[in-house]
């Protein structure tokens, strides 16, 4: 650290004040460019994050009504086959009609 330090005022005496100046404010304006690039990139970050939350939200939303309406086909077929089944109608009959197994509807 003391050699870089060293280094550091040796390269600084080199400049006249002029240009010392100039150089000062260019590399404020490199630090200056380098921390509005990180900003930008933590909010693409925030932003990709946000926008990826959506998506999975609605990806589970489209998912949970699409269990939900194949879980309530399920319950409707079910209740279909009951009644079949107080008409008198034979299993094999009752599941060609519902399309559930006949194992589902005996245990009915």
């Amino acid at each position: 650290p003391e050699i870089n330090q060293a280094l550091e005022i040796v390269e600084r005496s080199a400049y006249s004040d002029g240009d010392l100046y100039a150089y000062e404010d260019y590399l404020l304006e490199v630090m200056t460019q380098r921390n509005a690039m990180s900003n930008e990139r933590a909010e693409g970050r925030a932003e990709g994050r946000a926008e990826g939350r959506a998506e999975g939200r609605a990806e589970g939303r489209a998912e949970g009504r699409a269990e939900g309406r194949a879980e309530g086909e399920r319950q409707k077929s079910v209740a279909i086959a009951r009644n079949l089944k107080l008409m008198g109608l034979s299993i094999d009959q009752i599941a060609t009609a519902t399309q559930l197994s006949p194992d589902e509807i005996s245990k009915i």
